[in-house]
């Protein structure tokens, strides 16, 4: 008779911490709902306004054809398509966050981990063509191909320290001001993100 006590006993503790467990997840979430929401609006613009770009781009090259000699049109080629695909692909990994596939914590955290690192490449990729394109740049001057990029040649009448000195401000003015646009945009919502995750752990 106190062996079945305490088997109910040890039941109903079981069962109070796999609900408690599920209330915890099921409320953080709920928490999710929102910076998600607005992820989700933010992705699926860049989805449709992106290829609208790219689409307009192949036009104006058509139409002037002068363009197609531009370093930084066929740049804008590899980069709009590639940067398109990026927000296609986070969007889709926030919806699949409304479906579970295995453990329900374990699940979430690893789809949450994997959107916040996507951003963090995302944000390394583009300071890193930034600053292959300073070197290319700087190159062309060397090479004298200055029809490559439209205005270089104001560039190249400047003395090498002042154009490095232009390069540092162009790099440091593009760091600061990606970090704002894209914390107004998406890094607020990520770092949102971040807290709820913390508290799964």
């Amino acid at each position: 008779m106190e062996l079945d006590n305490l088997k109910d006993s040890w039941n109903s503790v079981s069962v109070d911490l796999n609900h408690q467990k599920f209330d915890i997840i099921t409320a953080t979430k709920k928490e999710m709902e929102s910076p998600l929401s607005e992820l989700k609006k933010a992705f699926r613009k860049q989805v449709v306004i992106l290829p609208i770009l790219f689409a307009f781009l192949v036009v104006m090259t058509t139409i002037s054809p002068e363009m197609k000699h531009s370093l930084l049109i066929w740049m804008a080629f590899m980069v709009l398509p590639l940067t398109s695909v990026y927000y296609y692909l986070n969007l889709k990994l926030i919806n699949n966050l409304e479906e579970n596939n295995g453990p329900v914590k374990n699940d979430i955290q690893r789809k949450v981990k994997q959107l916040i690192s996507n951003n963090n490449l995302y944000l390394n990729v583009i300071r890193g063509l930034i600053l292959i394109l300073v070197v290319v740049t700087e190159l062309l001057i060397q090479n004298n191909r200055m029809r490559l990029i439209p205005g270089i040649e104001a560039i190249k009448s400047m003395m090498l320290p002042l154009r490095l000195l232009i390069y540092a401000g162009v790099i440091g003015v593009h760091y600061v001001l990606s970090r704002y646009t894209f914390n107004l945009y998406f890094g607020q919502y990520l770092n949102r993100l971040k807290g709820l995750l913390a508290e799964m752990e």
